[in-house]
Protein backbone atom coordinates (compact mmCIF):
# COMPACT_ATOMS: atom_id res chain seq x y z
CA UNK A 1 0.00 0.00 0.00
CA UNK A 2 1.23 3.31 -0.83
CA UNK A 3 0.16 6.21 1.60
CA UNK A 4 0.47 8.61 -1.20
CA UNK A 5 -3.08 9.13 -2.65
CA UNK A 6 -4.86 8.79 0.89
CA UNK A 7 -6.37 11.56 2.35
CA UNK A 8 -4.38 13.75 5.45
CA UNK A 9 -6.93 12.84 7.35
CA UNK A 10 -6.43 9.15 7.11
CA UNK A 11 -2.30 10.06 7.11
CA UNK A 12 -3.21 11.67 10.65
CA UNK A 13 -4.79 9.38 12.24
CA UNK A 14 -3.09 6.48 11.25
CA UNK A 15 0.17 8.74 12.57
CA UNK A 16 -1.48 9.44 15.67
CA UNK A 17 -3.11 6.18 16.52
CA UNK A 18 0.95 4.56 15.69
CA UNK A 19 -0.53 2.40 13.01
CA UNK A 20 1.83 4.33 10.82
CA UNK A 21 5.10 5.75 10.47
CA UNK A 22 5.44 9.90 9.60
CA UNK A 23 8.90 8.66 8.07
CA UNK A 24 7.37 5.76 5.84
CA UNK A 25 4.05 8.32 4.68
CA UNK A 26 6.53 11.19 3.47
CA UNK A 27 8.89 8.67 2.29
CA UNK A 28 5.75 7.14 -0.18
CA UNK A 29 5.22 10.87 -1.12
CA UNK A 30 9.00 11.33 -2.15
CA UNK A 31 8.57 8.36 -4.20
CA UNK A 32 5.74 9.66 -5.70
CA UNK A 33 7.74 12.83 -6.95
CA UNK A 34 10.64 10.97 -8.15
CA UNK A 35 8.74 8.27 -10.29
CA UNK A 36 5.73 10.06 -11.57
CA UNK A 37 5.95 12.42 -14.30
CA UNK A 38 2.69 13.85 -14.10
CA UNK A 39 3.55 16.73 -11.59
CA UNK A 40 6.86 17.43 -13.90
CA UNK A 41 7.62 21.16 -13.65
CA UNK A 42 5.14 21.87 -11.00
CA UNK A 43 8.02 21.80 -7.95
CA UNK A 44 11.05 23.84 -7.74
CA UNK A 45 12.70 21.95 -5.09
CA UNK A 46 12.36 18.78 -3.21
CA UNK A 47 13.48 18.84 0.45
CA UNK A 48 14.26 14.74 0.61
CA UNK A 49 16.82 15.20 3.07
CA UNK A 50 14.86 17.16 5.41
CA UNK A 51 11.31 16.40 5.08
CA UNK A 52 12.54 12.51 6.19
CA UNK A 53 14.27 13.64 9.18
CA UNK A 54 11.55 15.99 10.27
CA UNK A 55 9.04 13.28 9.73
CA UNK A 56 11.02 11.09 12.33
CA UNK A 57 11.15 13.39 14.92
CA UNK A 58 7.55 13.43 14.43
CA UNK A 59 7.58 9.80 15.19
CA UNK A 60 9.72 10.39 18.31
CA UNK A 61 6.87 12.22 19.91
CA UNK A 62 5.42 10.47 23.07
CA UNK A 63 2.08 12.08 22.83
CA UNK A 64 0.93 12.42 19.23
CA UNK A 65 -2.80 13.06 20.02
CA UNK A 66 -2.68 16.76 20.25
CA UNK A 67 -1.18 17.23 16.30
CA UNK A 68 -3.76 17.31 14.27
CA UNK A 69 -1.75 17.21 10.87
CA UNK A 70 0.49 14.64 12.51
CA UNK A 71 2.93 13.04 9.77
CA UNK A 72 1.29 14.93 6.71
CA UNK A 73 3.33 15.73 3.75
CA UNK A 74 2.71 19.52 2.67
CA UNK A 75 3.78 21.15 -0.73
CA UNK A 76 4.53 24.87 -0.07
CA UNK A 77 4.20 27.80 -2.18
CA UNK A 78 7.87 28.75 -3.51
CA UNK A 79 7.86 32.43 -2.08
CA UNK A 80 6.78 31.54 1.59
CA UNK A 81 9.61 31.25 3.84
CA UNK A 82 11.31 27.73 5.13
CA UNK A 83 13.99 28.13 7.32
CA UNK A 84 17.39 27.66 5.54
CA UNK A 85 16.04 27.68 1.56
CA UNK A 86 15.87 31.23 -0.80
CA UNK A 87 12.44 32.01 -1.54
CA UNK A 88 11.64 32.51 -4.99
CA UNK A 89 9.17 34.88 -6.49
CA UNK A 90 8.26 33.16 -9.40
CA UNK A 91 11.33 33.35 -11.73
CA UNK A 92 15.17 33.56 -10.92
CA UNK A 93 15.32 37.16 -11.53
CA UNK A 94 12.99 37.12 -7.65
CA UNK A 95 15.15 35.43 -5.47
CA UNK A 96 15.72 36.54 -1.80
CA UNK A 97 18.50 35.62 0.59
CA UNK A 98 17.76 32.18 2.43
CA UNK A 99 15.09 32.79 4.99
CA UNK A 100 16.15 32.20 9.18
CA UNK A 101 12.42 31.93 10.08
CA UNK A 102 9.42 30.17 8.66
CA UNK A 103 6.44 32.14 7.44
CA UNK A 104 3.91 32.46 10.27
CA UNK A 105 1.64 29.98 8.07
CA UNK A 106 4.56 27.50 7.98
CA UNK A 107 4.91 27.72 11.71
CA UNK A 108 1.97 26.81 12.02
CA UNK A 109 1.12 23.95 9.45
CA UNK A 110 3.99 22.33 11.06
CA UNK A 111 3.45 23.41 14.04
CA UNK A 112 0.84 20.96 14.09
CA UNK A 113 2.51 17.86 12.86
CA UNK A 114 2.89 18.22 9.50
CA UNK A 115 5.82 17.93 7.18
CA UNK A 116 7.00 20.32 4.52
CA UNK A 117 7.88 18.08 1.69
CA UNK A 118 8.66 20.47 -1.64
CA UNK A 119 8.10 23.93 -2.49
CA UNK A 120 5.45 24.58 -5.84
CA UNK A 121 6.27 26.33 -8.64
CA UNK A 122 4.85 30.31 -8.77
CA UNK A 123 3.78 33.56 -11.23
CA UNK A 124 6.33 36.02 -10.78
CA UNK A 125 6.08 37.78 -7.68
CA UNK A 126 2.25 35.73 -7.46
CA UNK A 127 0.39 37.92 -9.69
CA UNK A 128 -0.97 35.82 -12.77
CA UNK A 129 -3.33 33.34 -13.00
CA UNK A 130 -1.10 31.09 -15.02
CA UNK A 131 2.35 29.70 -14.02
CA UNK A 132 5.41 29.10 -15.99
CA UNK A 133 8.75 30.62 -16.25
CA UNK A 134 12.24 30.04 -18.10
CA UNK A 135 10.79 27.40 -20.96
CA UNK A 136 8.91 25.38 -17.96
CA UNK A 137 5.44 25.30 -18.96
CA UNK A 138 3.10 22.55 -16.51
CA UNK A 139 0.74 20.59 -17.96
CA UNK A 140 -2.34 20.22 -16.60
CA UNK A 141 -3.29 16.37 -15.44
CA UNK A 142 -6.60 16.55 -16.82
CA UNK A 143 -6.13 18.25 -20.23
CA UNK A 144 -2.33 18.38 -21.31
CA UNK A 145 -3.18 21.29 -23.88
CA UNK A 146 -4.14 23.43 -20.80
CA UNK A 147 -2.14 24.77 -17.91
CA UNK A 148 -2.25 24.88 -14.51
CA UNK A 149 -3.52 28.10 -13.43
CA UNK A 150 -1.79 30.37 -10.60
CA UNK A 151 0.04 32.10 -9.08
CA UNK A 152 0.29 28.89 -6.72
CA UNK A 153 -0.05 26.57 -9.84
CA UNK A 154 2.43 24.30 -9.18
CA UNK A 155 1.19 24.19 -5.37
CA UNK A 156 -2.14 22.74 -7.03
CA UNK A 157 -0.48 20.46 -9.37
CA UNK A 158 1.28 18.71 -6.38
CA UNK A 159 -2.31 18.51 -4.69
CA UNK A 160 -3.65 17.24 -7.79
CA UNK A 161 -0.84 14.60 -8.37
CA UNK A 162 -0.85 13.24 -5.30
CA UNK A 163 2.78 15.06 -4.27
CA UNK A 164 1.13 15.93 -1.15
CA UNK A 165 -2.12 15.84 -0.09
CA UNK A 166 -2.53 19.67 1.24
CA UNK A 167 -0.65 22.27 0.01
CA UNK A 168 -0.51 25.91 1.10
CA UNK A 169 -0.13 28.92 -1.62
CA UNK A 170 -0.70 32.81 -1.72
CA UNK A 171 -3.75 34.77 -1.53
CA UNK A 172 -5.37 37.89 -0.86
CA UNK A 173 -5.44 41.33 -2.93
CA UNK A 174 -3.60 41.57 -6.33
CA UNK A 175 -3.01 37.58 -6.75
CA UNK A 176 -5.61 36.42 -9.42
CA UNK A 177 -7.97 34.90 -7.66
CA UNK A 178 -5.31 33.12 -5.03
CA UNK A 179 -5.36 29.24 -4.72
CA UNK A 180 -8.73 29.00 -6.09
CA UNK A 181 -8.05 29.81 -8.96
CA UNK A 182 -5.09 27.38 -9.73
CA UNK A 183 -7.13 24.62 -7.93
CA UNK A 184 -10.24 25.36 -10.18
CA UNK A 185 -7.75 24.50 -13.20
CA UNK A 186 -6.66 21.24 -11.27
CA UNK A 187 -10.09 20.14 -10.50
CA UNK A 188 -8.99 20.35 -6.62
CA UNK A 189 -10.74 21.97 -3.22
CA UNK A 190 -9.27 25.66 -2.26
CA UNK A 191 -10.42 28.04 0.57
CA UNK A 192 -9.09 31.69 0.46
CA UNK A 193 -9.71 32.79 4.52
CA UNK A 194 -11.92 36.05 5.29
CA UNK A 195 -9.44 39.04 6.05
CA UNK A 196 -10.16 42.55 6.52
CA UNK A 197 -8.70 44.36 3.35
CA UNK A 198 -5.58 46.30 4.58
CA UNK A 199 -5.41 50.16 3.92
CA UNK A 200 -1.98 50.41 0.94
CA UNK A 201 -0.82 53.42 2.37
CA UNK A 202 -0.92 52.99 6.17
CA UNK A 203 -0.40 48.76 6.21
CA UNK A 204 1.78 48.23 2.82
CA UNK A 205 3.05 44.57 4.45
CA UNK A 206 -0.45 43.59 3.90
CA UNK A 207 0.14 43.56 -0.30
CA UNK A 208 3.61 41.65 -0.10
CA UNK A 209 1.91 38.30 -0.44
CA UNK A 210 1.47 37.75 3.34
CA UNK A 211 -2.22 35.97 3.03
CA UNK A 212 -2.59 32.24 2.59
CA UNK A 213 -4.58 29.89 1.19
CA UNK A 214 -4.83 26.34 1.60
CA UNK A 215 -5.63 23.28 -1.28
CA UNK A 216 -6.59 19.63 -0.87
CA UNK A 217 -8.47 16.65 -2.74
CA UNK A 218 -11.04 16.40 -0.21
CA UNK A 219 -13.50 18.99 1.42
CA UNK A 220 -12.22 17.81 5.34
CA UNK A 221 -8.50 17.83 4.24
CA UNK A 222 -9.05 21.39 3.24
CA UNK A 223 -10.37 22.42 7.06
CA UNK A 224 -7.99 20.59 8.81
CA UNK A 225 -5.49 22.85 7.01
CA UNK A 226 -7.45 25.93 7.48
CA UNK A 227 -7.47 24.85 11.05
CA UNK A 228 -4.17 24.21 11.51
CA UNK A 229 -3.26 27.28 9.83
CA UNK A 230 -5.85 29.44 12.39
CA UNK A 231 -4.66 27.16 15.52
CA UNK A 232 -8.30 26.02 15.63
CA UNK A 233 -9.61 22.53 16.74
CA UNK A 234 -10.48 20.56 13.56
CA UNK A 235 -14.30 20.84 12.90
CA UNK A 236 -16.46 17.99 11.13
CA UNK A 237 -18.18 19.01 8.66
CA UNK A 238 -22.26 18.85 9.18
CA UNK A 239 -25.67 20.00 8.11
CA UNK A 240 -25.92 23.60 7.41
CA UNK A 241 -29.83 23.99 7.89
CA UNK A 242 -31.91 24.95 4.72
CA UNK A 243 -29.88 28.39 3.34
CA UNK A 244 -30.89 31.17 1.05
CA UNK A 245 -28.23 30.70 -1.76
CA UNK A 246 -27.83 33.03 -4.76
CA UNK A 247 -26.39 32.01 -8.17
CA UNK A 248 -24.96 33.93 -10.59
CA UNK A 249 -22.95 33.27 -14.10
CA UNK A 250 -22.20 36.82 -14.83
CA UNK A 251 -18.86 37.71 -14.47
CA UNK A 252 -17.84 40.49 -11.94
CA UNK A 253 -14.76 41.35 -14.17
CA UNK A 254 -14.66 41.63 -17.89
CA UNK A 255 -14.76 37.35 -19.43
CA UNK A 256 -16.80 35.19 -21.45
CA UNK A 257 -18.70 32.84 -19.73
CA UNK A 258 -19.19 29.43 -21.67
CA UNK A 259 -21.23 27.20 -21.70
CA UNK A 260 -19.99 24.49 -20.34
CA UNK A 261 -19.51 26.67 -17.25
CA UNK A 262 -22.99 28.04 -16.95
CA UNK A 263 -24.14 23.85 -17.54
CA UNK A 264 -22.44 22.52 -14.38
CA UNK A 265 -23.11 25.88 -12.00
CA UNK A 266 -26.90 24.89 -12.86
CA UNK A 267 -26.28 21.07 -12.41
CA UNK A 268 -24.49 22.20 -8.62
CA UNK A 269 -28.00 24.81 -8.19
CA UNK A 270 -30.04 21.86 -9.21
CA UNK A 271 -28.07 19.67 -6.43
CA UNK A 272 -28.37 22.22 -3.39
CA UNK A 273 -32.43 22.47 -4.35
CA UNK A 274 -32.35 18.69 -3.92
CA UNK A 275 -30.41 18.98 -0.39
CA UNK A 276 -33.49 21.25 0.26
CA UNK A 277 -32.09 24.63 0.39
CA UNK A 278 -33.52 27.89 -1.36
CA UNK A 279 -31.66 28.94 -4.53
CA UNK A 280 -31.97 32.07 -6.69
CA UNK A 281 -30.86 33.51 -9.61
CA UNK A 282 -28.67 37.10 -8.82
CA UNK A 283 -26.79 39.37 -9.67
CA UNK A 284 -24.50 40.90 -6.76
CA UNK A 285 -23.42 43.98 -6.06
CA UNK A 286 -20.16 45.28 -6.33
CA UNK A 287 -20.32 48.46 -6.28
CA UNK A 288 -19.56 50.71 -9.60
CA UNK A 289 -15.44 50.96 -8.78
CA UNK A 290 -14.76 47.07 -8.94
CA UNK A 291 -13.32 47.37 -12.15
CA UNK A 292 -10.67 49.61 -11.28
CA UNK A 293 -10.39 48.92 -8.00
CA UNK A 294 -9.25 45.25 -9.23
CA UNK A 295 -6.60 46.92 -11.68
CA UNK A 296 -5.47 48.88 -9.02
CA UNK A 297 -4.76 46.54 -6.51
CA UNK A 298 -3.39 44.15 -9.51
CA UNK A 299 -0.58 47.01 -10.62
CA UNK A 300 -0.05 48.77 -7.37
CA UNK A 301 0.58 44.46 -5.75
CA UNK A 302 3.23 44.66 -8.33
CA UNK A 303 4.78 47.44 -7.73
CA UNK A 304 4.91 46.94 -3.96
CA UNK A 305 6.28 42.96 -4.28
CA UNK A 306 9.05 44.18 -7.05
CA UNK A 307 10.25 46.45 -4.28
CA UNK A 308 11.83 43.17 -2.90
CA UNK A 309 13.83 42.00 -5.14
CA UNK A 310 14.32 44.80 -7.81
CA UNK A 311 12.69 45.18 -11.51
CA UNK A 312 16.45 44.13 -13.27
CA UNK A 313 15.62 41.18 -14.61
CA UNK A 314 11.09 40.58 -14.28
CA UNK A 315 9.59 39.17 -17.35
CA UNK A 316 8.49 42.17 -19.68
CA UNK A 317 5.12 41.72 -18.87
CA UNK A 318 5.94 42.07 -15.40
CA UNK A 319 8.25 45.17 -15.86
CA UNK A 320 5.34 47.13 -17.29
CA UNK A 321 3.05 46.16 -14.59
CA UNK A 322 5.43 47.36 -12.25
CA UNK A 323 6.26 50.66 -14.22
CA UNK A 324 1.96 50.77 -13.88
CA UNK A 325 1.46 50.06 -10.79
CA UNK A 326 3.90 52.83 -8.94
CA UNK A 327 2.40 55.50 -10.92
CA UNK A 328 -1.02 54.26 -9.43
CA UNK A 329 0.75 54.16 -5.97
CA UNK A 330 3.01 57.05 -5.69
CA UNK A 331 -0.15 59.23 -7.01
CA UNK A 332 -3.03 57.88 -4.32
CA UNK A 333 -4.89 56.43 -7.14
CA UNK A 334 -5.80 53.36 -5.27
CA UNK A 335 -7.98 54.02 -2.27
CA UNK A 336 -8.84 57.12 -4.06
CA UNK A 337 -10.56 57.46 -7.46
CA UNK A 338 -10.04 53.77 -8.40
CA UNK A 339 -11.98 52.53 -5.10
CA UNK A 340 -10.27 50.05 -3.41
CA UNK A 341 -11.05 46.21 -1.33
CA UNK A 342 -12.76 48.26 1.40
CA UNK A 343 -15.49 49.38 -0.51
CA UNK A 344 -16.09 46.72 -2.42
CA UNK A 345 -16.71 44.40 0.76
CA UNK A 346 -19.09 47.29 1.84
CA UNK A 347 -21.27 46.60 -0.87
CA UNK A 348 -21.15 42.60 -0.80
CA UNK A 349 -22.10 42.92 2.84
CA UNK A 350 -25.01 45.25 2.23
CA UNK A 351 -26.02 42.81 -1.09
CA UNK A 352 -25.85 39.81 1.31
CA UNK A 353 -27.85 41.50 3.88
CA UNK A 354 -30.46 43.36 2.14
CA UNK A 355 -31.29 40.16 0.12
CA UNK A 356 -30.98 37.67 2.87
CA UNK A 357 -28.57 35.21 0.97
CA UNK A 358 -26.64 33.03 3.43
CA UNK A 359 -24.14 32.06 0.01
CA UNK A 360 -23.21 32.75 -3.21
CA UNK A 361 -22.43 30.24 -5.56
CA UNK A 362 -20.74 31.22 -8.98
CA UNK A 363 -18.54 28.98 -11.21
CA UNK A 364 -14.64 28.76 -10.39
CA UNK A 365 -13.26 29.67 -14.15
CA UNK A 366 -15.33 31.10 -17.02
CA UNK A 367 -13.90 28.31 -19.24
CA UNK A 368 -11.64 25.68 -19.51
CA UNK A 369 -8.12 26.67 -18.12
CA UNK A 370 -5.80 28.25 -19.86
CA UNK A 371 -3.84 27.08 -22.92
CA UNK A 372 -0.35 25.83 -21.43
CA UNK A 373 2.22 28.09 -23.06
CA UNK A 374 5.12 30.42 -22.51
CA UNK A 375 2.36 33.29 -20.62
CA UNK A 376 5.63 34.49 -19.06
CA UNK A 377 7.24 36.13 -22.54
CA UNK A 378 4.43 37.60 -24.05
CA UNK A 379 3.41 40.97 -23.54
CA UNK A 380 1.24 42.62 -20.80
CA UNK A 381 -1.74 43.23 -23.43
CA UNK A 382 -1.49 40.13 -24.53
CA UNK A 383 -1.65 38.20 -20.81
CA UNK A 384 -4.33 40.77 -20.39
CA UNK A 385 -6.62 40.47 -23.22
CA UNK A 386 -6.16 36.50 -23.07
CA UNK A 387 -5.43 35.37 -19.77
CA UNK A 388 -6.53 37.81 -17.16
CA UNK A 389 -10.17 36.73 -17.26
CA UNK A 390 -9.27 32.94 -16.03
CA UNK A 391 -9.42 35.47 -12.48
CA UNK A 392 -13.01 36.95 -13.38
CA UNK A 393 -14.70 35.34 -11.22
CA UNK A 394 -11.72 34.44 -8.17
CA UNK A 395 -10.08 37.75 -7.77
CA UNK A 396 -12.71 40.21 -6.70
CA UNK A 397 -13.44 37.81 -3.59
CA UNK A 398 -9.86 38.12 -3.10
CA UNK A 399 -9.83 41.85 -3.37
CA UNK A 400 -12.69 42.65 -0.81
CA UNK A 401 -11.41 39.65 1.48
CA UNK A 402 -14.65 37.86 1.97
CA UNK A 403 -14.61 34.13 2.76
CA UNK A 404 -14.69 32.44 -0.37
CA UNK A 405 -14.04 28.39 -1.40
CA UNK A 406 -13.61 26.66 -4.29
CA UNK A 407 -15.07 22.32 -5.18
CA UNK A 408 -14.79 20.13 -8.21
CA UNK A 409 -18.59 19.53 -8.83
CA UNK A 410 -17.45 17.17 -12.58
CA UNK A 411 -15.94 16.76 -15.80
CA UNK A 412 -16.65 19.72 -18.32
CA UNK A 413 -17.35 18.15 -22.23
CA UNK A 414 -13.77 19.14 -23.21
CA UNK A 415 -12.41 17.48 -20.71
CA UNK A 416 -11.13 19.61 -18.21
CA UNK A 417 -12.50 19.97 -14.47
CA UNK A 418 -15.74 22.02 -13.50
CA UNK A 419 -15.59 23.63 -10.44
CA UNK A 420 -18.04 26.01 -8.78
CA UNK A 421 -17.33 28.75 -5.99
CA UNK A 422 -18.73 29.40 -3.32
CA UNK A 423 -18.81 32.76 -1.45
CA UNK A 424 -20.32 34.04 2.16
CA UNK A 425 -20.28 36.73 4.24
CA UNK A 426 -18.00 37.71 6.68
CA UNK A 427 -18.21 34.75 9.39
CA UNK A 428 -19.24 31.85 6.72
CA UNK A 429 -16.88 29.61 6.83
CA UNK A 430 -18.67 27.09 8.70
CA UNK A 431 -21.59 27.21 6.27
CA UNK A 432 -19.15 27.33 3.24
CA UNK A 433 -17.32 23.98 4.80
CA UNK A 434 -20.64 22.06 5.05
CA UNK A 435 -22.55 23.03 1.59
CA UNK A 436 -19.07 22.23 0.10
CA UNK A 437 -19.34 18.86 1.36
CA UNK A 438 -22.53 18.62 0.91
CA UNK A 439 -22.09 19.33 -3.13
CA UNK A 440 -19.37 16.85 -3.06
CA UNK A 441 -21.64 13.92 -1.56
CA UNK A 442 -24.22 14.62 -3.93
CA UNK A 443 -22.16 14.92 -7.26
CA UNK A 444 -18.95 12.95 -6.29
CA UNK A 445 -16.83 14.45 -8.82
CA UNK A 446 -13.32 12.09 -8.78
CA UNK A 447 -10.38 13.42 -6.77
CA UNK A 448 -7.78 13.12 -9.40
CA UNK A 449 -7.70 13.39 -13.21
CA UNK A 450 -8.41 10.00 -15.00
CA UNK A 451 -5.02 9.41 -16.26
CA UNK A 452 -3.41 9.06 -12.79
CA UNK A 453 -2.56 5.68 -11.37
CA UNK A 454 -0.63 4.17 -8.49
CA UNK A 455 0.30 1.03 -9.77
Amino acid sequence: MSWSGTTAQQIAKAVRRGDADAAIVVDHHLRRIEDHREAEGALTSVRKIESLAEAAAVDEIDNRDSLPAAGVPVAVCEQLAVTGHAPRLGSNAAVLPIADTDHQAVQRIRGAGAVIVAFGRSSELGLWPATDDDGNVPANPWRPDRGIGGPSGGTALAVATGAAPIGIGLDGPGSAGGVRTAAAACGIVAYSPEHVPADINTDPEHWLGAHTGVMATTVEDAALAYAALTHRHPRSTGDPGRLRIAASNIAPLPARVDDDATKWLLKAVRSLTDLGHDTFRAKPRFGARLTPASSGAWTCAAYLRSLKCGPDGLQRRTKRLVSVGERTYLRGLFGGVLGDGNRVRRHLEDWFDLEDYDLLITPGLPAAPPAAKEWSTETLRANVTHLASAAAFTAPFGLAGLPALVVPVGMRSDGAPATVQLVGPPGSTGRLFDVAAQLIAKLRPRRYAPGLSWD
